[in-house]
């Protein structure tokens, strides 16, 4: 039957059907058939449809029935190997199963080796079939008992040398002439390192010898993995390994199988031993038999557990040692959610507890800030559905009222039941969030007070060339001024004596005749005071720009002082009557002055000055603006242009209150939000720096405790208002 095609019977239920089948369809030498289950209750016909060397079933779905199937193959006296696949099982359950008589259980997170367990299977059956005959149904029960409480020692986690020494001790109670010993192998698999019930004095001797060199029945079994029987060990060639042992404790017959996974790997070897020269009958077979197989089973579980712990405690190390924490979410498909695993370090973040977080999942969302929770699920709706890595940021509120800045990241991967299991990371980000906010404002302040600098120092330049040109303008036209007067009054006396001349000398001479006619005297005489008069009016004008230019020169004034504010105004005004007045093609701009009384305030006048000359050259501005885009569209309104100027006084006289209107376009209502941000502008590119309404804002609301406010709508004009307090304090 070597080249014999096996007869894999598959019992076609659960969502891994599937899987299986591909697993077994893929091995030549099997002929798989797939049934459907419908029912709990097995169809007898079924199992004895053809002669099945191998049944596999689901777990999930034949857990209420695999012992209906046991029970019919052994009352069939079939030796058919049933292998339940299952995705996962209690260990009671497990203990049950392989109780009832379950050849295997495999995981569906571990298929690939359902090949090995087929063949480890079937060839076990073989043995027994070949080797064994039938036992008395007493001493068959005492092997199931003893098989079950093995068993249940190792499904417990005791010990393996525990587990292989109640193994030993149940094989020699139900066998009179035995002793026995498991001999694991190291690492290295070259060197046997434990005994389980022969004296400590043997195992001492076996421990460390060489598998590869050494000569004796459990070395040779180690380097052929095959039996081996020694029926007289004084007899034996290789008894210098023996011998002590046979001579000390009365040991004649031995007989050496190895412990196998069932990938074919030597875990170790099972030495058996008899008083006297003999053979084992069959009972003793069928317990030997029994006991290598669950030698294998323990020693299996046992490195496991062990390569588990270890995993784990380097697991659980590095979860305790990486900033932040380390968890699983698990998304059902049904919509459900929890979290299989969450690392100790969570407490350190959320103020909630591995236990509190695997009990009641939905308290980690409940501290999630309630404006961001939307952002979060969405975040890991996008990474269900795209199985794409998921990343969020976000606030948390803990339960002491501390708010944290946490930071998620985690990589999704759909499970074979459709659900999708995150393993992911997530840290505490809160002060890094803080020093980033510090950065953020130093920047912003920075940036401000760089801003600040530059017009400052823009100003301070203008302020000083304006000083310098108003001190050089000043010098000649105080020379014109005062030259003016005394040429007024020279004129005067030269025109008195003129005066005296005609009356008492009516008939001058006919040369001085011809002369006054030619020169027109009496327009002349006339003419002459007046032109003097309107020489002083210009030189009275000049002087008003020269004071004006000094008054908006004094912007690095430092105290505040008590003026008053239309002074400041009109000045402002005055330096900007060129582009108020006509000019060529453009019509003049109406300035309309509503004054009420006002007290003298205290402020920096230089900084008010700044201030009004932003907001009426803004206004000028706009209304330019509008003239322009009105030249062909409106002609009638190009007259309309106006500046409206007016004071007012608080009801509890704290304050005054300017308010600079326009008739221009206004302000679009999206950019009514931004105008007072630092280079924001609504003028063409190169007309505009951004800059002059920050500043002014800053100017009342940071040097003056004031207030600055705009007020406007599209097509109805601009209107600003500053309210300034009287009495302003120094300190703020």
């Amino acid at each position: 039957m070597v080249n014999q095609a096996l007869q894999v019977l598959l019992l076609q239920s659960g969502t891994h059907a599937d899987l299986v089948f591909e697993q077994l369809k893929n091995v030549r030498s099997y002929i798989t058939v797939r049934q459907q289950v419908d029912t709990v209750v097995m169809d007898e016909n079924l199992l004895f449809s053809s002669n099945w060397d191998v049944i596999i079933a689901h777990y999930g779905s034949t857990k209420l029935y695999y012992e209906e199937i046991l029970q019919i193959l052994r009352g069939a006296k079939l030796e058919i190997p049933l292998i339940l696949i299952a995705d996962h099982i209690a260990a009671a359950d497990a203990v049950r199963a392989l109780k009832a008589g379950v050849s295997d259980i495999v995981f569906t997170s571990e298929i690939g080796r359902l090949h090995e367990s087929i063949n480890f299977e079937i060839q076990s059956a073989k043995s027994r079939q070949l080797q064994l005959q039938p036992v008395s149904s007493r001493h068959a029960e005492a092997i199931l008992v003893g098989q079950n409480h093995v068993l249940e020692l190792i499904v417990r986690g005791t010990p393996l040398p525990e587990v292989l020494n109640a193994l030993a001790l149940v094989i020699e109670q139900l066998s009179e002439f035995q002793k026995c010993s498991f001999l694991l192998l190291d690492a290295s698999h070259n060197q046997p390192y434990d005994g389980a019930v022969i004296p400590n004095t043997y195992n001492q001797a076996m421990n460390g010898i060489n598998v590869g060199i050494s000569g004796c029945s459990c070395t040779m079994t180690g380097r052929t993995f095959e039996s081996v029987a020694v029926e007289d060990i004084v007899q034996d060639p290789f008894k210098s390994q023996n011998l002590d042992f046979a001579q000390k404790y009365g040991g004649q017959y031995c007989w050496s199988l190895p412990i196998l996974t069932k990938s074919g790997e030597l875990l170790g070897m099972f030495a058996v031993y008899y008083d006297q020269p003999c053979t084992p009958n069959d009972a003793d077979k069928q317990l030997i038999i029994k006991a290598v197989h669950l030698a294998a089973v323990a020693i299996e579980l046992a490195r496991t557990e062990d390569a588990l712990r270890l995993t784990q405690a380097q697991f659980q190390q590095l979860a305790a040692n990486i900033p932040g924490a380390m968890y699983q979410f698990l998304l059902s498909t049904d919509g459900s959610y929890k979290f299989p695993f969450v690392s100790p370090s969570c407490y350190e973040i959320y103020e909630l507890t591995p236990f509190e977080i695997q009990q009641n999942p939905q308290k980690l969302f409940d501290i999630v800030r309630h404006q961001e929770r939307l952002n979060l699920q969405i975040s890991i709706q996008r990474s269900a559905n795209k199985l794409e890595p998921w990343e969020w940021e976000g606030r948390i509120v803990t339960a002491s009222g501390k708010e944290k800045w946490i930071k998620g990241a985690a990589r999704p991967a759909r499970q074979p039941n459709g659900d999708i299991l995150w393993d992911g990371l997530v840290m505490d980000i809160t002060e890094s969030k803080r020093t980033q906010e510090a950065l953020e404002q130093a920047l912003h302040k920075l940036q401000h007070t760089q801003k600040q600098l530059i017009q400052t120092e823009k100003m301070s330049s203008l302020g000083q060339l304006v000083a310098g040109i108003a001190h050089e303008i000043n010098n000649p036209v105080n020379f014109i001024c005062n030259n003016i007067n005394f040429a007024s009054e020279y004129a005067s006396n030269l025109l008195a004596i003129l005066n005296l001349y005609q009356k008492y000398y009516p008939n001058p001479v006919k040369e001085i005749q011809q002369q006054a006619e030619a020169v027109e005297l009496d327009f002349l005489k006339d003419d002459f005071p007046k032109i003097l008069a309107s020489m002083q009016t210009g030189t009275d004008r000049i002087d008003e720009i020269i004071q004006g230019l000094r008054c908006f020169s004094r912007i690095e004034e430092t105290t505040a002082q008590n003026v008053n504010i239309h002074s400041i105004i009109d000045t402002v005004l005055l330096i900007l009557h060129h582009r108020i007045k006509p000019n060529g093609h453009k019509p003049g701009i109406n300035i309309i002055k509503q004054y009420s009384t006002l007290p003298l305030i205290k402020c920096y006048p230089g900084q008010l000055n700044q201030v009004f000359m932003n907001l009426i050259a803004n206004a000028i501005d706009a209304l330019e603006e509008s003239f322009l885009v009105s030249l062909h569209k409106v002609p009638h309104l190009l007259d309309k242009l106006t500046i409206q100027i007016s004071s007012y006084l608080s009801n509890d006289n704290s304050y005054v209150g300017i308010k600079i209107s326009d008739n221009g376009p206004g302000i679009a209502l999206e950019k009514q939000d931004q105008i007072f941000n630092a280079f924001f502008t609504t003028k063409p590119v190169g007309k505009g720096t951004g800059l002059g309404l920050a500043i002014s804002k800053q100017i009342i609301v940071e040097k003056h405790n004031g207030k600055l406010e705009c007020i406007s709508q599209p097509g109805q004009g601009t209107e600003f208002v500053i309210e300034i307090p009287v009495g302003l304090d120094e300190s703020y």
